[in-house]
């Protein structure tokens, strides 16, 4: 399937654990198994098994002889780590191993009715610190305490930083009334925290919505997910009943999401386009266009900054590409890659970056982002939004 997020899946289970992964860019590969994978292999190791072999039996000799903890030592937990240290020596932000244990602790986590702290993360992928981006309103992790920026040190007293973030998320995702530790660090007092979190079902709408002075219209999305598109649309039809003349998106802090529902709402915003395309290694290309003329036919500008990333930058990306919005804001995150989730055949997988994506004009945004067509920064000490501010004077500017 070759889709940042998979739409189709044969098993139920299979499309709620696809539909709820939280970063956007990743496909669900399907492969049944290793098996499948013979008549495609590259053999890049073929000549190196005997030596490799060797080498890991001289190793387990030394460890045998002279491991202080011989009661101690899992086999099978150094089988894993055999896996997942050759996965790791790609040396790539998004490509990880999952053990049978893992993989099965993903998919728990991400299928049927999810329940958990009710906060939005996000991963700084050159230093691998996770920030909570967004506690909900009324959530375990808002009741509890926890702060928006807050840094995410550590769930059930492990150390979280540098970690896969999709297994964070899983770790923080449980069944309805159990409860997480969770240690912050938290910058502005300059110190850590422990909370324990009665994990609770978080129905939180991705899309919030008001009317602004002089008919503004302003939407926020705060991920793509499966029911953003709906919520959207009803969002537009909302707002232009209410005699709407101009629009600001508000993309500030949206990590992404599932690239069926990006086009989809994009598909709302403009005419019959391209809007966003893949490719991978052998070049091969596949294109997401909307499917009909009927758009959005007002004045528009986007908010963006440092944490919109992945399908929000194809939104972003898109809206540029063609001139529709005014850009706002500070520099997006920049992850213009796609990541397949490949399940072997031992209850094991392996999530690897597959392919590019990119704008309809044909740039890669990955690593550098996009740059705003106006550049401000956002002030939280000062009390007044200055980049709402300046899509507000951009909007009536061009409205009058």
């Amino acid at each position: 399937m070759k889709k940042c997020e998979a739409r189709d899946m044969n098993k139920k289970n299979f499309a709620s654990f696809v539909a709820g992964l939280a970063v956007m860019g990743i496909v669900w590969a399907g492969v049944t198994g290793v098996q499948s994978f013979r008549g495609q292999s590259s053999g890049r190791l073929s000549e190196r098994y005997d030596a490799i072999e060797e080498k890991l039996d001289t190793i387990d000799k030394v460890i045998s002889n002279y491991y202080l903890n011989q009661d101690e030592i899992d086999l099978d937990q150094m089988e894993q780590g055999i896996y997942a240290g050759y996965v790791a020596g790609l040396d790539e932000d998004y490509t990880t191993y999952y053990s049978p244990e893992e993989f099965a602790l993903f998919m728990e986590s991400s299928s049927g009715q999810y329940s958990g702290i009710g906060a939005y993360v996000s991963q700084n992928m050159s230093t691998g610190i996770i920030t909570i981006v967004k506690p909900f309103e009324g959530a375990p992790a808002a009741d509890a305490g926890i702060e928006k920026d807050d840094v995410l040190y550590a769930v059930e007293g492990e150390e979280v930083t540098g970690e896969d973030l999709n297994m964070v998320v899983a770790k923080l995702k449980g069944e309805e009334g159990t409860s997480v530790k969770v240690t912050i660090y938290r910058p502005s007092e300059d110190k850590y925290i422990d909370f324990d979190v009665t994990r609770a079902v978080v129905n939180v709408p991705t899309v919030t919505y008001k009317m602004l002075d002089n008919q503004m219209g302003y939407i926020q999305i705060s991920e793509f997910d499966e029911v953003t598109a709906e919520q959207f649309n009803a969002a537009v039809e909302e707002l232009e009943a209410q005699g709407m003349k101009s629009l600001i998106f508000d993309l500030r802090d949206n990590g992404g999401g599932l690239l069926d529902s990006v086009c989809d709402v994009l598909d709302t915003a403009l005419p019959k386009e391209l809007l966003t395309y893949t490719e991978d290694k052998d070049g091969n290309r596949e294109e997401e266009w909307a499917t009909d003329d009927d758009r959005i036919d007002v004045p528009m500008a986007v908010l963006v900054n440092g944490n919109t990333a992945s399908a929000s930058e194809i939104f972003t990306g898109a809206l540029k590409d063609y001139d529709e919005a005014e850009i706002i804001g500070t520099t997006t995150f920049g992850k213009g890659i796609v990541q397949s989730i490949i399940p072997l055949s031992d209850g094991s997988a392996v999530k690897l970056t597959s392919a590019k994506y990119y704008t309809p004009s044909g740039v890669c945004i990955h690593g550098t982002g996009i740059e705003p067509d106006q550049v401000v920064e956002y002030d939280a000490t000062s009390g007044d939004d200055a980049q709402l501010q300046a899509a507000v004077d951009y909007l009536n500017g061009v409205s009058e």
